[in-house]
């Protein structure tokens, strides 16, 4: 877990607006980040979790972060098949029980516990009805954090119960000055941004991996 990571420009201004609604209070203990993939949204709900957690205040608290071993942060995400051959495609009952469990426990360092559950939109029937139980009987400092790109695919139960933190697509020019900063060339962020509909992330995927030339060599065959 990274939260020294360097944001985006869309992505500071909601850092910056959820640390200060944490720190006065305004939200409650169970947040939905939703918005396309590739925006952040990890990103962001990681640095929020380490400044809840006091990453900022205490060093023994960043030392464990940073190694991924902090007692009262906590992620839910894939974990591998039985056989371990590969990860599931599911977040499973066992899971989120598990998670509940460990939220029960008394913060050990500080007075929070945070757990991250990403990506929320690949939690089971199962296991969205033990979530939604969780959700339903919230402690003092615990934290439970939804990471959805597609929050639809929850139960409305669900949704109605998380304060939701929205990424969107930032604005044209914006999203330009920050693929020119990662040092790509102009012709080829205008190039990608528009191929990838306004969506940076996607765009800068797309230029780093060859994505691009390969579309070109699509169109091409297809011209």
């Amino acid at each position: 877990m990274n939260a020294t990571v360097a944001f985006a420009p869309w992505q500071s201004r909601i850092h910056e607006q959820v640390r200060a609604a944490l720190d006065s209070g305004r939200l409650g203990h169970a947040l939905l980040f939703c918005g396309p993939a590739r925006l952040g949204k990890r990103a962001v709900a990681d640095a929020l979790a380490a400044h809840v957690l006091g990453l900022d205040r205490e060093v023994r608290s960043a030392q464990l972060l940073a190694a991924g071993t902090h007692p009262d942060f906590h992620a839910v995400s894939f974990v591998p098949t039985k056989d371990g051959t590969k990860l599931r495609t599911e977040i499973v009952i066992e899971q989120i029980r598990e998670l509940s469990s460990k939220l029960s426990l008394t913060p050990q360092y500080g007075s929070a516990q945070v757990a991250i559950v990403d990506p929320a939109d690949a939690v089971n029937t199962a296991a969205c009805n033990a979530l939604l139980k969780t959700l339903e009987e919230p402690q003092p400092g615990r934290h439970l954090w939804l990471v959805a790109a597609n929050p639809l695919r929850l139960p409305a139960t669900i949704r109605s119960r998380c304060q939701r933190i929205e990424f969107r697509l930032p604005p044209r020019e914006e999203a330009l000055a920050w693929l020119r900063g990662l040092g790509h060339r102009d012709a080829d962020a205008v190039e990608a941004l528009d191929a990838a509909r306004g969506h940076p992330g996607l765009a800068a995927d797309w230029i780093e991996s060859g994505g691009m030339a390969l579309r070109r060599e699509v169109a091409k065959d297809l011209a």
